[in-house]
């Protein structure tokens, strides 16, 4: 079973008629304990897909569900193995942070000695323990956003939702986000992941969605994406200074450069510049980000929509 699926899920606003929809015929799977980054600037519908997936939105057309249930007709079920981090998601201030989610505990019905336990636990993962007893106004953005990750972890989900909406997360909010999240993998946690912040994304997830203006560009493992980009490796060679750029290759910040199809070529490509005469201070392959390739489907990559990856679709 999948964890997460959709099928040609499409969402109009009614304050848009006649205007484009937030999202249009998405079809995407995560299978359960996989990770799915969707990727891409403001109004691309990452934050729709959430709420969708949450049943706090109902779409317009298609389908989609959790863990096999319906977000729209059984929202409280999905709720019980699901968390959810979405920026709207407010704290109440009248409570410090630790009433909060004390009471967000009672919500899910956990334990109280559970809840404590399990509060405490991710306080400290996420370095908010000495901000237990301040109230939300008080928190900075970061400290706020890993409460949220607190907040949607307490009763223990199959499933994460986690929508970062751009929020610009400070250094140390990100590696602990990071780390927490890819420890929640090896939970077997299944986890879709909204960012704009795409390559963030390529360390925690295995498996992409780039969406544009509510339309799903393509979809697949970063490899395959990339191929289907047509970005290629660049093989990427640093000599001592004042030698002859080699035939082929072109110079670029003090390298030598030349694009390649596979790694395999490397091991060839430097012995025969080490038998030309060439001293190399160092020898690496260059990897396009995904960003560089979100930007290639944009300016002309593969039909909508099309998979490159077969794995677990």
């Amino acid at each position: 079973m999948d964890a997460i699926a959709a099928f040609d899920l499409t969402k109009q606003y009614a304050r848009k008629p006649g205007g484009k929809p937030a999202l249009q015929g998405i079809n995407l799977k995560v299978p359960e304990g996989g990770a799915l980054a969707c990727v891409g600037a403001e109004r691309a519908g990452k934050t729709t897909l959430v709420r969708l997936l949450a049943g706090l939105r109902r779409p317009s057309s298609g389908e989609c569900s959790v863990l096999g249930l319906s977000p729209a007709f059984e929202t409280a079920r999905v709720h019980s193995m699901t968390g959810v981090v979405l920026h709207s998601a407010k704290l109440y201030d009248t409570m410090s942070l630790w009433e909060n989610l004390r009471f967000f505990a009672g919500m899910h019905h956990v334990p109280e000695n559970d809840a404590i336990e399990r509060i405490s636990l991710l306080f400290h993962k996420l370095n908010i323990w000495e901000e237990r007893d301040k109230r939300p106004g008080a928190l900075s953005t970061g400290v706020l956003l890993r409460a949220g990750l607190v907040r949607a972890l307490i009763h223990r989900p199959r499933v994460l939702l986690f929508d970062e909406q751009g929020a610009g997360m400070d250094r140390e909010t990100a590696e602990l986000v990071r780390a927490l999240l890819l420890e929640l993998r090896e939970e077997g946690v299944a986890l879709l992941m909204c960012s704009q912040n795409m390559n963030y994304t390529q360390s925690i997830c295995d498996s992409f969605a780039l969406l544009h203006e509510g339309i799903l560009l393509a979809r697949g493992s970063f490899e395959s994406l990339r191929v289907g980009s047509g970005m290629r490796l660049r093989a990427a060679l640093r000599p001592v200074p004042g030698q002859p750029v080699p035939e082929g290759f072109q110079l670029c910040d003090g390298r030598w450069e030349k694009g390649i199809q596979s790694e395999e070529e490397m091991p060839a490509l430097i012995a025969k510049a080490v038998e030309g005469g060439a001293r190399l201070l160092e020898a690496r392959v260059i990897r396009p980000g995904l960003e560089e390739i979100y930007q290639a489907y944009l300016e002309g990559g593969r039909r909508r929509g099309e998979s490159y990856d077969t794995a677990g679709e």
